[in-house]
């Protein structure tokens, strides 16, 4: 079975989090056929590789196989564009729905296709538990150039999120849609860390994405951007610490303004929570025994669980910082402890 070239495997299966668990997730490629040119993928209609196209009857057999027998614990669905946008996405919701008839109570995420109309957003949306669809680049301008003809990025790719948004808000009343939506980008194309975050804070606020994926750009053979370098895994990390400050830590990026360089790009740091309270808070001490909760998930090694393990203690009696390390362990006490007072 192909897999795209992103997903970041030696096998099919990949591991991912969720619910404070691990899971294996099969990531196939319905057809690893497309139409498009992009030029930094692996298959890009130009390229010379071998492909594949599989009903989706064969597809669900196979995830039905893999799941009864504890290999998988979900499969993310996604495919080429081998045709219509429409006609690729109805494929990967009659996969979806076969595995469901079939007795398959695995997690499912559909990938749709740009342009995917409303009606069939919809009717992943009643099937899947996740769906999405990748907008490449947070910058419109190189998503034109790297991927000349995929649509418009307003029309084709942010009014499917804004039609993912609006079923799920609707469906999540039913049960439906459980884990969100999601979007994927590739960063290291020309687009600086402030164009991503941007892009990130305004799907986060407008279109309530669970996840945003940075994918660091890799070279490949034979395709327009071969030459081009690569961009450092640890600039995509850096770039996740701050979409979970902006989703679960009630962040604004104005707040991370500080951090930016002259290039707009984030510092080469470790912990970029720690790096902000150094240059922002500048070791001023938080009261611990007053504080919000805005202000203590502000604080190194306080997280949103923490903060309100704390507000709760408060309710009871003053906190000192045995508290304090009780809460947080030996390793984020000492982070935190810098920055607090009781």
């Amino acid at each position: 079975m192909i897999i795209s070239k992103w997903d970041r495997t030696d096998a099919h299966v990949v591991k991912v989090w969720g619910r404070g668990r691990c899971f294996n997730e099969y990531k196939p490629l319905l057809s690893s056929f497309c139409k498009n040119s992009c030029k930094y993928c692996f298959f890009r209609k130009e390229r010379a590789v071998e492909r594949h196209r599989f009903s989706p009857e064969k597809l669900a057999k196979f995830v039905y196989y893999l799941w009864l027998r504890g290999k998988i614990d979900g499969v993310m669905i996604s495919s080429g564009v081998f045709t219509d946008p429409e006609i690729v996405v109805e494929e990967e919701i009659e996969a979806a729905r076969l595995l469901r008839k079939m007795g398959f109570r695995g997690f499912i995420h559909l990938r749709l296709m740009p342009g995917t109309p409303k009606y069939l957003v919809w009717e992943a949306a009643r099937i899947a538990d996740r769906i999405g669809v990748n907008i490449e680049s947070p910058d419109k301008t190189v998503f034109y150039e790297i991927a000349p003809d995929k649509g418009s990025y307003r029309n084709d790719l942010m009014k499917v999120l804004e039609n993912c948004y609006r079923a799920w808000r609707t469906l999540r009343r039913e049960g439906f849609l459980k884990s969100g939506i999601v979007t994927q980008m590739i960063v290291g194309l020309g687009e600086s860390d402030l164009r991503a975050l941007e892009t990130t804070e305004y799907l986060i606020r407008n279109f309530k994405l669970r996840r945003v994926y940075y994918s660091p750009f890799e070279p490949i053979k034979n395709t327009p951007l071969e030459d081009h370098s690569p961009c450092p895994v640890s600039r995509a990390r850096r770039l996740y610490q701050v979409f979970f400050l902006l989703k679960d830590y009630g962040f604004m990026l104005r707040e991370l303004k500080y951090l930016f360089d002259e290039n707009d790009m984030l510092p080469a740091v470790r912990d970029i929570k720690f790096e902000y309270a150094k240059r922002v808070l500048g070791y001023r001490s938080i009261d611990l025994n007053s504080a919000s909760f805005n202000e203590l998930v502000k604080v190194p090694g306080i997280g949103p669980v923490s903060a309100k393990r704390i507000l709760r203690l408060r309710e009871q009696k003053r906190i000192d910082f045995i508290d304090l390390r009780k809460i947080l362990g030996p390793s984020r006490f000492k982070k935190a402890a810098k920055f607090v007072e009781v």
